[in-house]
């Protein structure tokens, strides 16, 4: 009951986003305290507070422009942004969108019925160019009254995003999958996802991250994650229920086994691949919660090593000024053992479909540079750490290596996912997932 007590006052000092950092726990910290959401939920304060302190969000003279930023400046239910043909981008590392007077973005509520709100609108209409006039005023041509304040532009309901096949092929000529925002009857991808439809089980997701993915929106509210059209038949969110896990354990382990491997601490949460935060908009980061862009990952995990990878490596991809593309993705089938001590295939699914994988990673090149660095960790608190060292498939080449200081994790804790890096080409001669291209170095 104290424990309860103690992590309401937690979350609580979160929401209420003191001055200093300092006065709360690193989300990780918590990794075996907070349950799936809630741990969403302080990452997403404790984030934010991040963020304001670090004050890169520079200030601008824009008397002959526009400035928005981009936490704090912008409305939801979020209109999609589309400036030069792509998502509107933030300029550098600064967190604020700039536009010179007279330049124009597009502004869309996507989605059948969806349209523009606004204090000034003149008329109900789903997609509009809005024009900068100066500060955070934009002028919108037979729709909009007047100037108007950029941040007061919001949709009758969340943008609509979509999950679509594709006649592309990626590793073993398994299906891509795009996800994004149709505008004006154009896609416009957020990222792509390599799946296998026969084992329900994504490989990997690609998406760019750059400078600009430095600074995200901050108070996003997480949708119900989805299915789409790519698992037919099966209830995918109720495969990854503690019930249903612990079931789909106990048929390979018996069931004594299985309520000692799923606890209250350690059990299988949603993984996403494409982190949430590693989109600068609400409406992209809303796009993030498909099945198709998570696979099963122990909790702790999770929250620990995979998390400090996903906020650290942004955050030296944004202060570095690097463009890189992220291949994020999963590799193998992790085992447990059974009553007889052999280990056995884990998955969530019957017939061998949804595995829970052995291992995840984020591979982060920069082709403008020709380097590139892949991370990888082990998916399963329940091996030794002689047993996770024995799948360690490369030389580190992070540990003890000044120029990934920046790298926070705790490499040999096992039960927050024990952690390594690896060349590209060591990378690839165990996992060959990854489209071709030129390595010439690590990406520090």
């Amino acid at each position: 009951m104290r424990l309860i007590f103690v992590l309401a006052a937690v979350v609580a000092g979160a929401l209420s986003l003191p001055a200093n950092l300092t006065e709360l726990p690193e989300p990780s910290e918590l990794a075996f305290i907070l349950n799936e959401d809630d741990f969403e939920d302080y990452l997403d304060s404790w984030l934010e507070i991040q963020q304001r302190n670090n004050g890169n969000e520079t200030q601008f003279d824009a008397r002959s422009g526009c400035s928005f930023r981009v936490r704090g400046d912008l409305g939801q239910p979020q209109p999609v942004y589309i400036h030069r043909n792509n998502y509107m981008r933030p300029h550098g590392n600064s967190g604020q969108i700039r536009l010179n007077t007279g330049e124009e973005v597009i502004i869309a509520c996507t989605g059948s019925g969806r349209t523009i709100r606004h204090p000034n609108i003149a008329r109900n209409v789903n997609v509009g160019t809005a024009r900068c006039v100066n500060n955070n005023l934009v002028s919108g041509s037979g729709w909009l009254n007047g100037n108007g304040a950029f941040g007061q532009l919001t949709c009758s309901s969340h943008s609509h995003h979509e999950a679509q096949g594709t006649n592309q092929r990626c590793f073993n000529n398994n299906l891509v999958i795009r996800v994004g925002f149709i505008v004006n009857n154009v896609f416009y991808p957020l990222y792509w996802s390599c799946f296998d439809q026969k084992r329900l089980e994504v490989l990997y997701v690609w998406y760019d991250q750059t400078a600009s993915n430095a600074i995200h929106q901050t108070g996003v509210d997480r949708p119900s994650w989805m299915a789409g059209s790519f698992f037919p038949g099966v209830d995918v969110n109720n495969r990854y229920t503690q019930v249903q896990q612990k079931l789909a354990i106990a048929r390979v382990v018996g069931n004594a086994l299985a309520d000692r491997y799923v606890t209250s601490q350690q059990f299988l949460a949603r993984g996403h691949l494409a982190a949430k935060s590693d989109f600068v908009y609400a409406t992209g980061q809303r796009a993030t919660f498909y099945f198709i862009n998570a696979a099963p990952q122990w909790q702790p995990f999770n929250a620990g090593n995979w998390n400090n990878l996903e906020q650290d490596l942004r955050a030296r991809i944004g202060a570095a000024g690097y463009n890189t593309v992220i291949y994020s993705g999963t590799f193998g089938v992790t085992q447990l053992r059974n009553a007889n001590n052999r280990f056995v295939d884990i998955y969530l699914h019957n017939n061998n479909q949804i595995p829970v994988p052995q291992y995840f990673y984020k591979v982060a090149y920069d082709s403008s540079r020709r380097l590139g660095t892949a991370f990888i960790s082990i998916n399963n608190p329940h091996y030794t750490l002689a047993e996770a060292r024995n799948l360690q498939f490369c030389t580190d080449r992070c540990r003890n290596n000044n120029a990934f200081r920046w790298l926070r994790w705790r490499p040999d804790r096992v039960d927050l996912g024990y952690s390594f890096c690896c060349t590209i080409a060591d990378f690839r001669r165990r996992i060959g997932h990854l489209p071709s291209f030129t390595v010439n170095g690590l990406l520090t």
